[in-house]
């Protein structure tokens, strides 16, 4: 009797690279030891672009996932707030479900000293630990680096607004760091400091309307970090504000129209988001009413829309 073997399929190259993109990166650093192929093709920048751009456009929202920072009151360490870094499923809380939240076991844990996420882009997380050291951190392949030191200059009554973004002319990733008098003389910034994970180092940029102050963290689209800015000395709410941005490509900053709110004084509290693939401006002003305007052609002041709007009485 002839012995029959059995043959292993061999896949066109194209359906393998198909097939791989579809899958959460944790099952993609298992397959990296499959094979030499495999692992070459997994450590392509092009598969990684591409693996990126499938996660960040799925429409069930099963590769997103939400971190978040929980305080707690340690009675074991005579009632120090400590703080620790959560995460859960997107899913989990579009279905209301608080199950699936879990501690996260980051590199640079330390329940003694706070800890805060400043900004993030592509997955790739930022974390600062008591104000004084920054990394970089990506959970998904368990890497961090921690950044090299930028507060030298910082002193007592300073504080830093951030924002991190992507560098696609450079294919480089981008922290912001402003450096900002804290007190309520504001006509004065310290520095603006940008840090390049290709050069791993900081430079220096001058080109900052000095009178002004960013309200919150910067909002990456579009090749630029945007924040909502404003002239105002009241620090809770602003009357007459813009919408500030530094083209990471270039290093320039630059202005943006706001929304069209018709004739009359506003004072409101603006938060910049993106909403899909849009800017958005979340504007509440103080028990009168809230809403929500999206630019649906970035950079055209025409097409800023007002999509939700609640009145209170």
């Amino acid at each position: 009797m002839q012995e029959s073997s059995l043959k292993i399929p061999i896949l066109p190259a194209e359906l393998i690279t198909e097939i791989l993109l579809k899958l959460p990166v944790k099952s993609l650093l298992q397959f990296r030891c499959a094979s030499k192929s495999w692992l070459s093709l997994i450590s392509t920048p092009e598969f990684i672009k591409a693996h990126l751009s499938m996660s960040a456009n799925n429409k069930d929202y099963t590769h997103h996932r939400l971190i978040f920072v929980q305080h707690d009151y340690n009675v074991e360490l005579k009632g120090r707030i400590c703080t620790y870094l959560k995460d859960c499923t997107l899913s989990n809380v579009l279905d209301d479900s608080v199950i699936g939240a879990f501690d996260l076991d980051y590199p640079m844990k330390n329940p003694h000293k706070s800890v805060e996420i400043v900004g993030s882009v592509n997955g790739l997380i930022c974390p600062t630990i008591e104000q004084e050291d920054l990394f970089l951190w990506n959970p998904s392949i368990r890497k961090f680096k921690k950044l090299p030191d930028f507060t030298a200059k910082l002193r007592l009554g300073y504080c830093i607004m951030y924002g991190i973004g992507y560098d696609e002319v450079h294919d480089d990733y981008k922290l912001v760091c402003v450096f900002r008098n804290s007190s309520y003389n504001i006509s004065h910034y310290v520095e603006v400091n940008v840090y390049s994970l290709n050069s791993d180092s900081w430079t220096s940029i001058n080109d900052f309307h000095s009178g002004e102050q960013l309200i919150r963290w910067g909002m990456f689209m579009n090749g630029k970090l945007h924040w909502a800015s404003s002239t105002s000395h009241d620090f809770h709410s602003y009357c007459g504000w813009d919408i500030s941005y530094i083209d990471l490509a270039h290093g320039k900053w630059g202005k943006m129209d706001t929304p069209c709110y018709g004739e009359g004084d506003f004072e409101f509290l603006p938060c910049l988001g993106v909403l899909g693939s849009d800017l958005s401006v979340f504007c509440n002003s103080r028990k009168t009413y809230t809403d929500v305007w999206v630019m649906k052609e970035y950079g055209v002041k025409e097409s800023w829309t007002d999509v939700y709007h609640q009145l209170y009485c």
